[in-house]
């Protein structure tokens, strides 16, 4: 069965408010972020609530009393405190609007007729005033776009609100989502409402999964995100690689046996040594956040193509999108080799530093395993091999033991 769908973005600024609008209105050629925009198609597209001139000048006709209000205070303000209306509402940490979007997936819509697609919009307008709070004059603009894989709603609303301030004693405006949206939990008994009006019409339907956490990405977003980290990860290689290879070039021109058969590097080995340890120590703390993100890329894959808009298996740019999260997965997996033996191979390097270097260094080193243990990338028998004999023996130990009291 199909899910209702009801989600809301805040616009940060009134540049977003306008390329959002561009969007919503159909002002562009082409769109290459969306693919699926059958520009010969958006005629067809229906005005729920007009908008005959732009984003932004019909935000400025909503807002012109709050607009007065804060240019007359402005007035008895320092000029060195003096912000206009334009940079005050951009600066805010307030939006100055709210996108909703009103959808399901295609085959819900495919057994509908274009008067029970109306009905459903209908619906959609009266949970906006109702259910909501927001009157029609709130409202920017909402569009019934008919253009796309399925039909949904592009509706932009301004939070506009008259509240009484304690300060100044009197009833003032202020732009605040929260008044009508005020956390995560009013949003998801928000979304039950919108799901039992929708029911009620005798549209059928099944509530969306609760509290899943998740913020979804736009798809222009969720392929940038894939292609960052692709090559963040080719670059880490890349980088650990020759600075490896450069690393044991110069401990092969610069070790020599001292008398006790123990290794001395040169000074400048020595603190190229360093330098690569801080790089592994940063690959491996940005392994965790890159293995989360691989499944928050694979949750907004399936609900892009499960619960929003795509029904269809086989649709090339989710197929591509699947492919690349198996070929990031393959290479973290394979970074993650790489360092795990790249650290067994760097263990006699480790203790020698126990053994002979400075404080500064033996902190480092010590910082450096008991990270590679909580990552699993040592074990007990190499944190005693490393430490055995040394000044840090003891503190691993005690260490060690805390840990297994942990467990």
């Amino acid at each position: 069965m199909s899910y209702a769908i009801f989600r809301c973005q805040g616009i940060k600024t009134l540049s977003d408010l306008a390329k959002i609008g561009k969007h919503n209105k159909r002002e562009k050629r082409q769109y290459k972020s969306n693919p699926d925009i059958r520009i010969a198609d958006s005629i067809n597209n229906i005005e729920l609530v007009k908008c005959d001139k732009s984003y932004v000048k019909r935000f400025y006709e909503i807002v012109k009393d709050y607009q007065k209000e804060y240019e007359e205070k402005m007035k008895t303000i320092r000029n060195d405190r003096y912000k206009s209306f334009y940079e005050k509402v951009n600066d805010s940490k307030s939006v100055v609007a709210d996108e909703m979007i009103f959808t399901s997936d295609k085959k819900f819509f495919d057994n509908l007729t274009r008067d029970e697609i109306m009905t459903w919009a209908n619906e959609s307008l009266k949970f906006v005033y109702e259910d909501l709070g927001y009157t029609k004059e709130q409202i920017v603009h909402a569009t019934l776009h008919l253009d796309e894989r399925a039909p949904h709603i592009h509706l932009v609303a301004v939070p506009l609100v008259k509240k009484f301030d304690k300060r100044a004693k009197k009833e003032v405006y202020s732009i605040s989502k929260k008044h009508y949206i005020n956390s995560n939990l009013h949003l998801c008994k928000l979304q039950d409402k919108y799901y039992e009006r929708l029911t009620k019409c005798g549209f059928e339907l099944q509530r969306g999964e609760k509290n899943t956490g998740i913020k979804h990405l736009t798809m222009g977003q969720l392929k940038n995100v894939t292609r960052i980290f692709d090559k963040k990860l080719d670059n880490t290689k890349w980088e650990m690689n020759q600075v490896y290879r450069q690393l044991l070039k110069d401990m092969q021109n610069s070790v020599k046996k001292s008398f006790n058969n123990k290794y001395v590097l040169d000074f400048t080995t020595y603190q190229r040594f360093l330098d690569y340890l801080k790089k592994a120590y940063q690959a491996i703390k940005d392994m965790s956040p890159s293995e989360g993100l691989y499944k928050e890329l694979e949750q907004e894959i399936d609900y892009y193509k499960k619960v929003l808009l795509i029904k269809d298996e086989n649709d090339k740019q989710f197929d591509l999108l699947n492919l690349k999260i198996e070929d990031l997965t393959r290479e973290n997996s394979s970074l993650l080799n790489f360092i795990i033996n790249l650290l067994q191979a760097l263990r006699d390097i480790f203790r020698n530093v126990l053994l002979f270097g400075k404080d500064k260094e033996k902190d480092l080193v010590i910082s450096q395993i008991k990270d590679c243990y909580g990552k699993n990338l040592y074990d007990d028998k190499d944190i005693h091999y490393i430490t055995k004999d040394t000044s840090k023996e003891k503190e691993m130990n005690l260490y060690l033991e805390e840990k297994d009291y942990d467990i």
